[in-house]
């Protein structure tokens, strides 16, 4: 079974450790707990579709540790910065058009910052590369809340998780895709759409 540890300094510097040697950690999030990986590492990738037995055809959403970070990957319109003013950090995920297309053959990204503890005391251990984040379960089972769920599920397959108690969302993150001011409500999350409401965009 997977070492539990808290999620505290120590957690994380041993989350830190093992990430950056390609392993795989299971953290807490705003949400749900995720199955973190090295976005730009193939094989923790391919380990992420393994553990979780998920379709080769569903892309993974890239977690950034600050808002400013999702610049490095994708090209923000005016209306994608708009809604990260207030939703980031938080709980949407935003399908932006790829900063350089060729890296991965991808058109896109899915890209979220969430409202975490854990990403600033990242920063602080010196650790700042994107993750690959999905919910850590099998794909097709309900996401995990807890630690204890994803121990019953995935503790066999993953050497770390990261206990951080219930989790507050219990809700995947909503997301959208957005091209210039047209916008595509992909997935109804923890953001209900009617806040999206105030904004300038056909959400469809």
């Amino acid at each position: 079974m997977a070492e539990m540890m808290k999620a505290d300094m120590a957690g994380f510097r041993k989350a830190a450790a093992l990430l950056q040697a390609g392993e795989l950690v299971v953290l807490p999030t705003d949400t749900v707990y995720g199955l973190a990986g090295l976005a730009n590492s193939p094989s923790a990738i391919e380990k992420i579709y393994q553990v979780k037995s998920r379709p080769g055809h569903k892309a993974l959403s890239v977690v950034v540790f600050a808002p400013e970070h999702a610049n490095r990957l994708v090209r923000v319109s005016p209306l994608a910065q708009a809604l990260m003013d207030v939703f980031w950090p938080g709980a949407l995920t935003l399908v932006l058009p790829a900063l350089n297309p060729k890296t991965g053959n991808l058109p896109t990204f899915a890209v979220r910052c969430p409202d975490i503890n854990w990403t600033s005391a990242f920063l602080d251990i010196g650790f700042a590369e994107p993750l690959v984040l999905p919910s850590a379960n099998i794909s097709g089972q309900p996401a995990p809340i807890t630690a204890t769920q994803v121990q019953a599920g995935l503790g066999g397959k993953i050497p770390l998780i990261l206990d951080g108690g219930t989790c507050n969302e219990g809700h995947e993150s909503t997301i959208i895709s957005i091209d210039g001011k047209r916008a595509k409500l992909l997935r109804t999350g923890a953001i209900a759409p009617e806040r999206f409401a105030a904004f300038d965009m056909d959400l469809v």
